[in-house]
């Protein structure tokens, strides 16, 4: 197994910690610096102070004072400035870029040049975002290495879903002739399974856990839970007013007595909160990426209902670990008849694809044919394209639950 050394950029908002479990993609880089090192590759982590994910060396290139200025809104009591259990967290993915979001990648250059070989790979998180850093340190071996976002552009990329891998190739080709990359994969997201607890014992209730937002599928679980009688427990960000028969989000409204808004959930109540429900509602609106809650919910032997389209018809084996559905009566049906997915199957499903063990591989299998074909670039007698491994045994990197 070849080792290689890899310059990772973290958010350029939040530093990179499993403190802030509600940013997904702070998680996906800690959770993917786990997988490199034990792979026995070096990690250079940039990122912002108060990070702790695991790595070879973490070079801090804002501070959080910064992020106070930018961002925050006075309130001590938190890092960052601002109560971002309760709130979205603040951020700059966009330009204009501010002057934060723009000293924290002049930084990156600056370090990441001292340190830069020509064979060592750049991972970039946020796409266009990162741009600036790819284009000046000018690593050939530059990837985005989990691409659940719009703004994707290098020449190697990795997405969540095969369907963000062709959403993304047809809205770039603005309805012209597609031709897809080889050396592009569809790698999906990845979960330490020693986080989840498992439990097939569930309690009276059905959980919402997410932004509490229209397009997250909020109402959806609302009008299931009045038409099955089922409690609803709502966890999550952006819930601006709560109380008892009534909650407001950001752009939504519910009334009656049949939900709970229960808070922000970290590691110990998300647990909690999934083990025992009877179902994780998912009902995502729009095109989602990947849907991590959705593996998440599987891990602690919860079945999931969902929609029927984006990630989700790759992802939730319908009537195995959960049903896709599309209309309240579906819904309804699958709720009242969640009883007949098996716990222990769904536990099983989500470790068989989706942990550190088994998608470290898929990456190892990526990075060793892209390095080759960089090899390829500086020496005519190697092979990267047409190279041919005779001792290959089989093709486990396709060897996808779909």
């Amino acid at each position: 197994m070849q080792k290689f050394r890899f310059h990772i950029l973290g958010l350029t908002h939040v530093p990179t910690s499993e403190r802030y479990g509600g940013c997904a993609y702070t998680q996906k880089i800690v959770k993917l610096n786990k997988m490199l090192l034990s792979l026995g590759h070096e990690v250079f982590l940039y990122g912002l102070e108060g990070s702790d994910a695991p790595c070879t060396e973490f070079i801090q290139v804002s501070t959080l004072k910064e992020i106070q200025q930018q961002y925050g809104d006075g309130d001590n009591r938190f890092e960052l400035g601002y109560d971002w259990h309760k709130g979205f967290f603040r951020h700059n993915f966009d330009p204009p870029y501010n002057p934060q979001t723009l000293k924290f990648f002049a930084n990156c250059i600056i370090e990441i040049t001292k340190r830069k070989k020509p064979d060592d790979f750049l991972l970039l998180t946020q796409g266009y975002q990162n741009k600036m850093v790819d284009d000046a340190v000018e690593l050939y071996l530059t990837c985005e290495a989990g691409i659940g976002y719009r703004g994707s552009y290098t020449k190697f990329r990795a997405f969540e879903s095969s369907y963000m891998q062709n959403f993304t190739y047809g809205w770039q080709s603005n309805g012209g002739s597609i031709n897809g990359n080889n050396y592009d994969r569809v790698i999906p997201n990845y979960f330490d399974v020693n986080d989840f607890e498992f439990s097939e014992k569930k309690d009276n209730y059905i959980l919402y856990m997410g932004r509490v937002i229209l397009r997250k599928g909020i109402l959806t679980a609302d009008e299931i839970s009045k038409a099955t009688g089922i409690p609803l427990k709502i966890a999550g960000q952006g819930v601006t007013e709560y109380h008892a028969g009534y909650l407001k989000g950001e752009d939504c409204e519910l009334r009656g007595d049949n939900f709970e808004y229960v808070g922000y959930a970290d590691k110990k109540k998300r647990n909690d909160l999934m083990s025992h429900a009877k179902a994780t509602i998912v009902a995502t609106e729009y095109l989602e990426p990947f849907g991590g809650i959705s593996i998440e919910s599987l891990l602690c032997g919860t079945p999931v209902i969902t929609t029927d389209f984006g990630c989700f018809p790759e992802t939730i084996p319908h009537g195995i670990v959960g049903y896709r559905c599309a209309t309240l009566d579906h819904f309804v049906w699958a709720t009242n008849n969640i009883k007949n997915i098996s716990p222990k199957k769904c536990r099983e499903y989500a470790e068989k694809n989706f942990s550190l063990d088994r998608v470290k591989f898929m990456y190892q299998e990526w990075f060793e044919m892209l390095y080759r074909v960089y090899e390829s670039t500086v020496d005519s007698k190697k092979l990267g394209w047409h190279y041919i491994d005779k001792d290959r045994k089989n093709l486990d990197w396709l060897n996808k639950h779909y």
